[in-house]
C-alpha cells in the first residue's frame, strides 16, 4: 500500500505543475471555445492516470520522481528531488535532519511516515468513493417513481418530439442526467413547458458530449488524489467549464431572443448553490450567474482564436505529458581505510576542493544539478563548511578513502537534473568501514 501511495504521490506532484499551468492559461483563454478549455482538463486527467511518460529535453516537469522509493526505504540521510534548485536546497537539509534514522529502529522514519500516510490515503479514497456510490444509489431510490413523459404526452411540444429518455419525477427539483450506459434525463414535474425545449437541448448536448462519463472519471480521480489541493481546484473548475461548454454548444445557432429564453430557463431551473461532488449532471448546477452572462454575451470565436487555442493545448501536452531525460549514473567503490577526502572536480578543468575530516566529525554533503547549474553544500554537523553554485556541462564527484579506494558519481549531459547525498560519521578510532559510507541515490 505504501509503495502505491508513493507512486501516486510522485504522479500528483508532477501533475501539480500541469494543473498550475492550466489555472494560469484559463485567464488567457477567456475568448477561446469552451470545448477546447475542457481539453486542458483532459490532459490533466491523462497525466494523473498514465503511470509512464516519454522522456523529452523540452519537458517542463522539473522532476518525474520527487520521492525515490529506495531513498524512502533505506537512506540514512534522505533527500527529495524537486528538480527546482532553490526548493531542493531549502528542503533537503530539513528532511535529512528530521528523518534521519534512529539507532535501533526497525525502519527509516521517512518510510514509517510514508506507510502511515498510505493508510490514511487509502481510507480517504475509500470514503470518497463510497460517498459517490451512496449518492448515486440515493438518487436511484428517489427517482424510481418517475414516469416517462412520452407516456403522458403522446404528441409534440412546439414541434419537438418527446424522446424516450425524458422522465418526470415529483422528487426532483432540477433537471439532471442519471445513468451511465442507458442514461435518463429526469425533469421536475412542475417544469414549465416553455423551458422544456431548452432544458432538453441542454441535457441532450451533455449526452452527445459524453459529459456524464467524463464527470464520473473526474470524481474517481478526485477520490484517488484527494490529498492534493490542486486536484480539488481542478475538479471544481472542470465541472464549471463542462457546463459552459455545453451551454456554448446549445446556443451556437440561437438568435438573441432564443438566448434570452435559454438564460431564463437556466435561472428558473437553477439549483441552490452548493459543493457538487458526486451529483449527476444538472441543468442549473454550477455558477448560474457566470453562465447567464456568457449566454447573453456569446460571440462565436473566430478561426484564429480557435487555432491558437488548439496550438496551446498541443504545446501544453508536449511539455507536461513528458518527463525530463534521465541523467547518466556510473558508480564504483573500493577501500575502507581512515582518511576521508571529498573532492569536487569539473571534468573540463583541474579545479577541486578537498576536505579532510578528523575522528568524530560528522560530514554530510548535498549535491544538486538542475539544468546545468550545480549546487554543492557540505556541512560538518550543523555548520556549512563548503558551498558552491556554478554553471557546468558535466561533472564528476570523487569520494576518496586513502590511496586505494574511490567512489565516483559521474553525471553527463548538458541538461542534467538531480541530487545526490553523502553522509559519513567518523568513528573515534578514525577508521572508516564500507558500511559507514552511504551514497544514497542519483535522482533524475
Amino acid at each position: 500500500m505504501d509503495m502505491i501511495f508513493l507512486k501516486l504521490l510522485n504522479m500528483s506532484i508532477a501533475a501539480g505543475w500541469l494543473i498550475s499551468a492550466v489555472l494560469l492559461l484559463r485567464f488567457f483563454l477567456k475568448k477561446a471555445p469552451k470545448r477546447i478549455v475542457c481539453v486542458l482538463w483532459g490532459i490533466i486527467a491523462f497525466r494523473l492516470i498514465c503511470p509512464i511518460s516519454l522522456k523529452a529535453p523540452f519537458s517542463l516537469i522539473p522532476s518525474a520522481e520527487t520521492f525515490d522509493p529506495q531513498v524512502v526505504r533505506y537512506a540514512q540521510n534522505p533527500t527529495v528531488s524537486t528538480g527546482v534548485l532553490f526548493l531542493s536546497r531549502a528542503l533537503n537539509p530539513v528532511i535529512s535532519r528530521t528523518f534521519s534514522p534512529v539507532p535501533g529502529a526497525s525502519a527509516n522514519p521517512l518510510y514509517i511516515w510514508m506507510s502511515a500516510a498510505g493508510t490514511v490515503w487509502a481510507a480517504g479514497a475509500i470514503l470518497l468513493l463510497g460517498y459517490g456510490v451512496f449518492r448515486c444509489l440515493q438518487l436511484c431510490v428517489r427517482v424510481r417513481e418517475g414516469v416517462p413523459i412520452r407516456s403522458i404526452l403522446q404528441n409534440t411540444q412546439e414541434g419537438i418530439s418527446i424522446p424516450e429518455k425524458l422522465w418526470l419525477c415529483d422528487a426532483v427539483t432540477s433537471p439532471f442526467i442519471l445513468g451511465l450506459l442507458a442514461p435518463r434525463i429526469f425533469l421536475p414535474s412542475g417544469i414549465c413547458q416553455d423551458d422544456l425545449r431548452y432544458v432538453t437541448a441542454h441535457e441532450e448536448a451533455h449526452l452527445k458530449r459524453r459529459d456524464h462519463w467524463w464527470k464520473i472519471l473526474g470524481y474517481v480521480l478526485l477520490a484517488v488524489y484527494w490529498f492534493h489541493p490542486l486536484v480539488w481546484a481542478a475538479y471544481i473548475l472542470f465541472c464549471r467549464d463542462l457546463e459552459l461548454a455545453c451551454d456554448e454548444q446549445v446556443i451556437r445557432s440561437f438568435d438573441p431572443d432564443e438566448r434570452k429564453a435559454y438564460a431564463n430557463a437556466l435561472v428558473s431551473c437553477s439549483m441552490r448553490q452548493k459543493m457538487v461532488l458526486a451529483c449527476p449532471l444538472a441543468f442549473g448546477e454550477t455558477d448560474v450567474k457566470k453562465r447567464v452572462n456568457n449566454i447573453l454575451h456569446y460571440k462565436k470565436p473566430g478561426f484564429g482564436i480557435s487555432a491558437a487555442s488548439a496550438a496551446v493545448c498541443i504545446l501544453l501536452a508536449a511539455c507536461f505529458l513528458t518527463d525530463p531525460p534521465v541523467s547518466v549514473f556510473n558508480g564504483s567503490r573500493t577501500g575502507n581505510d581512515s582518511e576521508f577526502i571529498m573532492a569536487f572536480q569539473k571534468l573540463h578543468s583541474t579545479d577541486s576542493q578537498d576536505l579532510t575530516l578528523e575522528a568524530g566529525d560528522i560530514l554530510s554533503a548535498a549535491i544538486t544539478v538542475d539544468d546545468g547549474r550545480m549546487a554543492v553544500t557540505i556541512c560538518k554537523g550543523d555548520e556549512i563548511i563548503y558551498e558552491n553554485n556554478e554553471i557546468i556541462s558535466s561533472i564528476a564527484f570523487h569520494l576518496e578513502i586513502e590511496e586505494n579506494g574511490i567512489y565516483t558519481v559521474k553525471v553527463t549531459g548538458e541538461h542534467a537534473r538531480g541530487s545526490v547525498s553523502f553522509l559519513r560519521n567518523a568513528h573515534t578510532s578514525g577508521r572508516l568501514s564500507p558500511s559507514s559510507l552511504h551514497v544514497f541515490s542519483w535522482y533524475t
